[in-house]
């Protein structure tokens, strides 16, 4: 019992002797060199506090505003201000504001601003525009919100050019700007190709955009985000048929969406339409945005198109065929298996591919082909010639032979020939006979009265141009039109035409080769028929308009050298031609 006693006491003693050190050790700065303070008893206190109270809004004095917050309050701020002039001061940074500028920055971007919104577009630095963006998507400097789309777009299309890095925050700035505010956005203008940075909402809008146009737009590196087939893969890509694979897959699949189309009224787009599906999209990424105005997400409903597995299929198929098509037609050695295709389909496509390698052909024949060249100056001289020839001939007054005189000279009744028509047989010694007293009297002015300029020596023209000399050309051109008898040439009903125009052979067995489907496309496209003609003249024939083109062109090619049809119209020099021929024509 006095053992326990004593601890106690021992225990409270050490707790006094600790308490007093810890009180020594915290005021030792006030109690050093002072005497140790005696003992007293602790007397209890009570404070009132004054009758003064501070008067604290908790909301407004300990709320945090953010950096995008702190933006919004600045712009709010500057939005009226405007300087007269500034000089430039370059300013490039990363997610631009107003703290990052210095006072001549400032003083230039208000003065830019100014000139921007009276649309004089100033040279500057990409930081001072996507300022001013972020000012626009805050409400900054609009009253209405088709205002504000507006005023982005016009900047965004005056500085483009020169800062193309602009197109992929703009695009999508714009897009979220009437998401926020219900616009009905017009469409974006075509992009050449997809960059990795769109969204996925702004890559299936441009999905659907391609899918829907007329005709169907996709290029190779599209088709190739579409197809479950690596065709670069491919040992037929890679040893032969690269060329062909990048010209002809999108040509066919442009081709398929037109026959479907025109047989079942929908388009590939509406034959496989994805289901739509909703996505939470973030508003204004890559800006300086206060999510406290708009909120920082959105809703949105999309069409998948580049991720519906029944189109994706269907392309890989038809991708798949076309690659064993070309094989064939080029000779390469083996084919994919498990292709399923439409039977219609399939024979479109063949015979389409089999028209363009003849088509080609034909025009890498005409290529090889020498080329005929013209020598002007002996076809100038050839022109002179037959100038002479035909003035001697015209202005000599020949005498006219009557019928009772001579045996040799013949008038057929039958013939209904002038009275005054002078013979063959006369016209040629006529001719002669002038030609021999030109040369006599030239060589007696030589011989009279000197020097005199040369004359042309008929006789050596036709000694060095026997074959092209006018004289020549003029006396067969007599004889061929010189009446013979009753004799006349006889045409066939085929080579008849109502205005008496006869047509060169080439042109004769071209127009026996063509069909009646392919004259029928020939008068459409001459009287400038519509779509709509030239599709029930190819659906009568069981094809389609552009495979009809092909093969009219294709005949062209082997018979007259040339094509006949450009695009969907009539070539221009062949116009005249074919117009009389299909006038005329029986």
């Amino acid at each position: 019992m006095n053992d326990k006693t004593d601890k106690h006491d021992i225990h409270i003693e050490q707790s006094g002797q600790q308490n007093r050190r810890e009180q020594q050790l915290r005021f030792a700065e006030l109690e050093l060199g002072a005497p140790e303070p005696q003992e007293r008893e602790t007397v209890s206190r009570v404070v009132t506090p004054d009758g003064w109270e501070r008067s604290l809004d908790w909301q407004q004095d300990f709320r945090y505003v953010s950096r995008e917050g702190q933006f919004v309050q600045k712009a709010r701020e500057l939005e009226s201000q405007t300087e007269d002039h500034a000089e430039f001061v370059p300013f490039q940074t990363y997610w631009p504001t107003y703290d990052q500028m210095q006072p001549g920055q400032l003083k230039w971007y208000l003065y830019w601003r100014g000139e921007v919104r009276s649309e004089r577009y100033h040279d500057t630095d990409l930081s001072y525009l996507f300022v001013y963006l972020y000012e626009l998507i805050h409400g900054i400097g609009w009253s209405e919100p088709v205002q504000g789309v507006q005023l982005m777009d016009r900047v965004w299309h005056a500085y483009r050019k020169r800062y193309p890095k602009l197109d992929q925050y703009v695009r999508e700035w714009k897009y979220d700007f009437a998401l926020v505010f219900g616009l009905d956005l017009p469409p974006f203008e075509p992009l050449a190709k997809l960059p990795r940075s769109l969204s996925p909402e702004l890559r299936e809008l441009e999905w659907k955009r391609r899918f829907s146009a007329e005709p169907v737009e996709l290029t190779w590196d599209l088709v190739l985000q579409l197809c479950d087939y690596e065709i670069e893969k491919s040992r037929y890509y890679n040893e032969q048929g690269r060329k062909d694979l990048r010209e002809y897959i999108p040509k066919v699949i442009v081709l398929v969406d037109g026959y479907l189309a025109k047989t079942t009224g929908n388009k590939l787009i509406n034959h496989f339409m994805p289901r739509e599906k909703k996505v939470t999209r973030y508003l204004f990424r890559s800006a300086v945005y206060d999510y406290e105005q708009y909120g920082r997400t959105a809703t949105v409903s999309i069409l998948a198109i580049s991720e519906h597995l029944p189109l994706r299929a269907y392309l890989t198929q038809l991708v798949r065929f076309t690659e064993n098509k070309l094989r064939e037609l080029s000779g390469f050695k083996g084919k994919l298996r498990g292709i399923t295709l439409e039977a219609e389909v399939e024979e479109l496509v063949s015979r389409f591919l089999h028209k363009e390698f003849e088509l080609r052909k034909a025009e890498e024949a005409k290529a090889r082909a020498p080329k005929v060249k013209i020598n002007t100056a002996k076809l100038r001289k050839l022109q002179h010639e037959s100038d002479e020839v035909r003035d001697m001939l015209l202005t000599e007054q020949l005498p006219v032979i009557p019928e009772n005189q001579g045996s040799s000279v013949e008038h057929p009744v039958s013939s209904g020939l002038p009275a005054m028509e002078i013979s063959l047989g006369h016209l040629v010694t006529q001719a002669k006979q002038e030609l021999g007293s030109l040369r006599s009297r030239n060589r007696n002015r030589k011989d009279t009265d000197g020097p005199q300029q040369a004359e042309m020596d008929f006789e050596r023209g036709w000694q060095t141009f026997e074959e092209e000399s006018p004289a020549n050309v003029a006396l067969e051109t007599m004889k061929s039109e010189a009446p013979k008898g009753d004799q006349r040439p006889e045409l066939s009903d085929d080579d008849n035409c109502a205005d008496g125009m006869e047509l060169p052979e080439e042109w004769r067995e071209l127009w026996g080769r063509l069909s009646e489907s392919h004259k029928k496309m020939l008068s459409a496209l001459v009287n400038g028929d519509g779509d709509a003609v030239r599709y029930d003249i190819a659906e009568q024939a069981g094809s389609m308009p552009e495979l009809l083109l092909d093969e009219i062109n294709g005949l062209s090619m082997e018979w007259i050298g040339d094509l006949l049809i450009d695009g969907d119209e009539i070539t221009e020099e062949y116009q005249q031609e074919l117009s009389e021929m299909l006038r005329s024509r029986c």
